[in-house]
């Protein structure tokens, strides 16, 4: 299979999906936990509805391997342009 830089800069688009989960998703649990500076962030309607029904833990997992998917990609991809 031959690697774009085209896809690894898509992958981007994932890593960012996932990071904006995160967030969302640990903002909203600490305004639920009664941080009073966060109460305005008690709300997962940021989220999908997937994402709602996941855990902080899960959407972490699903960040950290976009991020590790991302990584590997763009060394086959710098791999394939010397002829490796």
């Amino acid at each position: 299979m031959q690697i774009t830089q085209e896809q690894v800069d898509a992958l981007e688009l994932w890593i960012e999906d996932r990071k904006s989960a995160y967030l969302a998703k640990g903002f909203a649990l600490a305004g639920a936990a009664g941080v009073e500076k966060l109460a305005a962030l008690n709300s997962e309607s940021q989220l999908s509805e997937a994402d709602r029904e996941k855990s902080l833990s899960e959407i972490k997992a699903e960040l950290d391997l976009a991020e590790e998917f991302h990584k590997n990609a763009r060394q086959i991809l710098f791999a394939g342009r010397q002829g490796g």
